[in-house]
């Protein structure tokens, strides 16, 4: 046989990632290898396409493989970050491959650009019980605002303080604590210096939630394309990780505050380490994103068909595009011979930090495995509900709600009823088969408890043979032994000195089996022994898996040289999950003192009244506090309004307050018009005199029909001829009459009564006798009928 070689492929590059420094011409080496044979020696020509400023250097030697790309110009990190550059790279024989590869600008250190005071927001979320894993871990970079944010300079950090008490620490111009952190709000100070000259202060909100471990089972999962996790909760984007919650809760119609997210992690994707970095618009366009959210009040499987049906709906409404819903990692994944894939969702120790300027989301690190378990020695599913389906968009068993009842609370993926409740004063158990359970590797196997009352000794979990000779099979023991777990693998122990525990807390158990190694986790502390899993009998019918202790006359309790009590566990044990499979807890043989169901909230002391309140806004109540405020004012200015009137009309009664008079005229009321209320109109209407009389009679009403008075004046027809070439003008008392203009030879203009008192002598003031009784004693005075000498 002769095997021609061919060597038919372009070469390829090899250094990423490629950064070049910012400057004037910087060059970067860039190296590469031929695909088809590394070690071949043949020279290179390589070139750019299409990018203004970049040319190639070739290598010195010609064994060399490394090229050197220059940039003829100045770069600025300010402006510019990312560069792509276009390479068509051939050898000799004319195979070619154009490739276009992004290339970072990184800043110069110790540059000299002003820094300024910057905020930042940093969300930490934990499960109950694992606040451990957050000591010690980077909870976020220190933000300040620098001009030249390209490369973290030799700053120096100087934690100010925070108004919560809590002990930090800046490691490599990150936040750390070594303490315990507690949910709630805070607000942390920290001093940044630059080059001892620069100076600002980065203020950092920290908000802490935690969480129950319940909430990780029944959380969903949504794949969004186009995305990468610090994409999604950068501000400077518009916090795009809020957007997807209001899309999630308008296609779920459910309240936003219903909806936590947990996790955001990015979705591995594999590339041949042959083929050359995609460009960054590319890259992003293409990277896979999982958003792992729990929504209250609902059922897993329920929310991811619903948002499996209404995919599109992220496109056209809220511009996401959704991808999957509730990814299975088993499809498409093939496990050795003997094994089965079967999908887990374990919780990471370590937490998902995700980082950017001014935001950082400290998440939880939910993993969701496919594992290869043994496909020999399994979990039987004889024993689990026939109403288990399995769904058509990601192959994953599920249980429809309509064929089971949820007053034993929250069910399993085949409508298993997943807690029980025990009994220690009165000797509580329960006793399942073989087929319930595996523990030959390789093999996963968790579950959660919960202690009513600290107990220092008692027994949890026991699986092996009811019968002598327990050594010849792989038997597994969990007891409680002053107040920490004890785990027995056959003669193995493993002690879990590092977890103390406390009643009312929920710890999750998991060991995994690989070979002779197992791996044990109590919440967030991790253990790990070499064992001997050699299995030299198997009989199911012998085998037996005992939660929450032992019967009193069990021959079982001289097998096993346990150390605790087997009959004082006293709570409430759930979620049993061996090799992907939920342990019915309905399903036992035999019970004693114990309940399958939720575990009452008497135990886990979370019990809560209910109360039909409505939690008002505050910017509701400010604006409630406004409109009173407004309305207060109107009325106190109504008020002073009032009285100052009030105070007006009594000053102007005391200016009379000696007149006596019967009738006052205001003039200022009446604008000069006369008050015909002061006197008798008849005497107007019905005149009894001739226009010629030199003389006039008037008629009083309060005389006697009989008497008659007298009064001389002259002819009114003279008195009228005369006052018209006099030319005299009569006015109201002290008002000021405004008259328009109307034309040429208009003579008044604005006329007072001021004016007349310099015609007071010219005027014949008997004509006041016309005007009524009242007027009698004026017309007198001004007449000169009268003696002066007399009282007014």
């Amino acid at each position: 046989i002769n095997v021609i070689k061919a060597n038919n492929k372009a070469p390829i590059l090899k250094n990423f990632p490629w950064i070049i420094d910012e400057g004037i011409n910087p060059r970067i080496p860039i190296e590469f290898i031929d695909y088809d044979e590394p070690g071949n020696r043949t020279l290179y020509e390589v070139k750019t396409i299409n990018s203004p400023n970049f040319e190639f250097l070739p290598p010195t030697l010609s064994s060399n493989k490394t090229f050197t790309l220059v940039y003829n110009g100045t770069i600025n990190c300010t402006t510019t970050k990312y560069l792509h550059v276009t390479i068509n790279a051939s050898i000799i024989n004319g195979s070619f491959a154009v490739t276009t590869i992004p290339i970072m600008v990184r800043g110069k250190p110790n540059n000299t650009y002003p820094i300024y005071n910057g905020d930042k927001i940093i969300k930490i979320l934990y499960v109950n019980g694992y606040q451990n894993s957050l000591r010690n871990i980077k909870l976020g970079s220190i933000y300040v605002s620098d001009s030249n944010d390209c490369v973290r300079d030799n700053k120096i950090y100087s934690i100010r303080n925070n108004n919560n008490g809590q002990n930090f620490n800046v490691s490599e111009g990150f936040l750390t604590t070594s303490n315990v952190l507690y949910p709630g709000i805070s607000t942390v100070y920290v001093d940044v210096t630059k080059l001892n000259l620069l100076s600002a202060l980065s203020t950092i909100k920290l908000d802490v939630e935690n969480i129950d471990s319940e909430y990780i089972r029944e959380a969903s999962t949504i794949r969004i394309q186009g995305e990468y996790p610090t994409t999604l909760i950068d501000p400077t984007l518009g916090y795009r990780l809020d957007k997807l919650r209001q899309a999630l809760a308008s296609i779920l119609s459910v309240k936003i505050s219903s909806i936590i997210i947990l996790s955001l992690r990015t979705v591995y994707q594999y590339r041949n380490p042959f083929y050359p970095p995609k460009p960054f618009d590319i890259e992003k366009a293409e990277s896979l994103t999982d958003v792992i959210f729990y929504v209250s009040d609902s059922y897993k499987y329920q929310v991811e068909d619903k948002l499996n049906t209404n995919l599109c709906k992220f496109q056209s409404d809220f511009q996401f595009n959704a991808t999957a819903s509730g990814p299975n990692p088993c499809n498409n994944y093939f496990c050795p011979k003997n094994t089965i894939c079967r999908p887990t969702r374990i919780i990471g120790l370590n937490p998902s930090v995700i980082d950017t300027d001014q935001a950082s989301f400290v998440g939880i690190n939910i993993l969701d495995s496919a594992d290869c378990v043994n496909s020999n020695y399994t979990v039987s599913l004889t024993n689990t509900s026939p109403n288990c389906a399995i769904s058509t968009y990601n192959n994953l068993s599920y249980c429809p709600l309509g064929s089971v009842s949820l007053s034993n609370g929250p069910v399993g993926s085949c409508c298993e009823i997943l807690g029980r409740t025990f009994d220690g004063n009165d000797g509580g158990y329960a006793i399942y088969g073989s087929s319930t359970f595996s523990n030959f590797p390789p093999t996963r196997f968790s579950f959660d408890f919960l202690l009513q009352t600290t107990i220092s000794n008692g027994l949890i979990l026991l699986y092996g043979q009811n019968v002598s000779n327990i050594n010849d099979f792989f038997w597994i023991a969990i007891e409680i032994v002053n107040f920490k777990l004890k785990f027995h693998f056959r003669e193995t122990e493993l002690y879990a000195n590092n977890t103390e525990l406390n009643a009312s807390v929920w710890y999750h158990v998991e060991y995994q089996i690989l070979g002779s190694n197992v791996l044990v986790s109590v919440n967030d502390c991790q253990y790990n022994e070499t064992v001997n899993t050699t299995l030299n009998t198997y009989n199911s019918s012998i085998v037996e898996l005992y939660l929450g202790g032992l019967p009193h006359n069990s021959s079982v309790l001289n097998l096993y040289q346990l150390q605790s009590s087997v009959n004082s566990f006293k709570g409430c044990i759930r979620n049993v999950l061996s090799n992907g499979y939920y342990l019915d807890m309905s399903k036992h043989h035999s019970s004693n003192n114990s309940n399958y169901g939720q575990c009452p909230c008497s135990i886990t002391k979370s019990c809560t009244t209910e109360k039909n309140t409505i939690i008002i806004p505050w910017y509701t109540w400010l604006i409630i506090a406004l409109v009173l405020l407004l309305l207060t004012t109107i009325i106190i200015m109504t008020l002073l309004a009032l009285i100052r009137k009030k105070q007006q009309l009594t000053t102007l009664s005391g200016l009379y307050i000696d007149d006596t008079r019967d009738t006052i005229v205001d003039y200022k009321e009446t604008a000069g018009e006369e008050d015909y209320s002061a006197y008798n109109l008849r005497i107007l209407k019905k005149p009894i005199y001739a226009l010629t009389d030199g003389s006039i009679i008037l008629n009083n009403d309060q005389l006697n029909n009989s008497d008659l008075i007298t009064y001389g004046r002259p002819s009114l027809g003279d008195y009228i001829e005369e006052k018209l070439n006099q030319r005299v003008l009569s006015h109201a008392n002290d008002t000021q009459l405004r008259y328009q203009y109307e034309g040429v030879g208009s003579i008044p203009s604005d006329l007072s009564s001021i004016d007349s008192l310099s015609l007071q002598n010219d005027i014949d003031q008997n004509y006041l006798y016309s005007l009524g009784p009242k007027f009698a004693r004026l017309a007198d005075i001004y007449s000169g009928n009268s003696n002066t000498n007399d009282e007014l």
